[in-house]
């Protein structure tokens, strides 16, 4: 065990918390509250799973995000397509839903970046 404590708060992504474990040598990584108090341990492998996650189980979280931002008109409109972590969104509708949607996307776990190739109505 390390002193003081190396962990990590719960809104760190999966990527800082993988890089933290690897870099302080660890196979558990407590997960605390800014009061310091014990929430829980992330094991290093299951970091390591999520950071492995392929393309194919993003675009599936991609497109559920589509289908839960978009309007039932525009669902049907975007098309995704995901290559090492970056998601490309084309189709056409309004410029506003597009930006929203490339915002939601954004904050998946593990999406490296956003090509917003969508054009406006």
């Amino acid at each position: 065990m390390t002193s003081p404590a190396i962990t990590v708060l719960p809104g760190a992504s999966v990527a800082e918390a993988a890089w933290l474990a690897a870099l302080s040598r660890l196979k558990r990584m407590p997960v605390t509250d800014r009061a310091g108090r014990l929430l829980g341990v992330v094991r290093r492998d299951a970091l390591l799973r999520a950071l492995l996650r392929d393309d194919a189980a993003l675009r599936a979280d991609v497109e559920t995000t589509v289908a839960a931002c978009c309007p039932p008109d525009y669902r049907e409109a975007v098309r995704v397509a995901v290559h090492d972590g970056v998601v490309e969104l084309t189709g056409r509708m309004p410029a506003a839903t597009a930006a929203r949607l490339s915002a939601e996307i954004a904050k998946i776990a593990d999406v490296v970046e956003v090509k917003n190739l969508i054009t406006g109505e």
